[in-house]
């Protein structure tokens, strides 16, 4: 029941974010002043045919990556870490993250203060450089681990919005303050902030339509549905 609950809660999260994302994206492009027709939906803004191509590309490795691991989470969490991406499952993660003003997930490298809190709350001493990881609540399923290898794919395939100051912005505007500091920033910031989350709304609607098309998920979910869960 509980992992039931759990894993509820989570779907109505990634519905949650992925309107987020689209209503940020929104404000975005109006302050920009693109037309509707430049918008790539869960992607990018007028962009180039290869940006185009590189995301076609990040969905299809993907699928192809979960299905050698039978969607189970760990054969993912190997994946990672044969690919030198350390996972972590942590309990009260989201007060470690809230404390560093980061986003659960996929976190790249990081120094200073932050670096040394990472490496003291994973275990791995006194260090002021982190490489990327994953850091996860105690207990992650599947489809928080596959946001996490979506985002990571991208990121490896060369597509923008992972770099420090992209995911800060995005994090700012989390924080329900989106109106705020979308108001105060810079051409250059604002296209950093549009890339972080093009990059989480993609990676959202990727586990959405994953979970749908494959049975396992797909099963998951209408029972979930009929038990009263979200629809995504």
């Amino acid at each position: 029941m509980f992992h039931k609950i759990a894993r509820i809660v989570k779907n109505i999260s990634f519905m949650i974010l992925s309107w987020q994302g689209q209503y940020l994206q929104k404000r975005l492009i109006k302050r920009l002043g693109y037309t509707k027709k430049a918008v790539v939906d869960g992607c990018t803004v007028d962009i180039s045919q290869e940006i185009k191509d590189k995301c076609e590309k990040v969905d299809n490795d993907v699928r192809a990556i979960l299905k050698s691991c039978k969607n189970n989470p760990n054969a993912v969490i190997e994946y990672f870490h044969k690919n030198n991406v350390p996972v972590y499952c942590l309990k009260k993660v989201e007060k470690l993250t809230k404390f560093l003003k980061e986003k659960e997930g996929l976190i790249t490298e990081r120094s200073g203060f932050t670096a040394l809190v990472l490496n003291l709350a994973t275990g791995n001493g006194i260090k002021f450089k982190t490489e990327t990881m994953v850091l996860l609540n105690n207990e992650p399923d599947i489809y928080n681990l596959i946001y996490c290898l979506h985002k990571w794919y991208a990121r490896k395939e060369g597509l923008e919005g992972f770099d420090k100051k992209s995911q800060k912005l995005l994090v700012k505007c989390n924080d329900k303050n989106e109106d705020k500091i979308i108001g105060r920033l810079s051409i250059p910031e604002i296209t950093a902030l549009r890339n972080a989350i093009q990059r989480d709304v993609q990676a959202i609607d990727f586990v959405s339509k994953y979970s749908r098309e494959n049975t396992g998920a797909k099963k998951a979910l209408e029972k979930m549905q009929q038990d009263g869960g979200a629809n995504i």
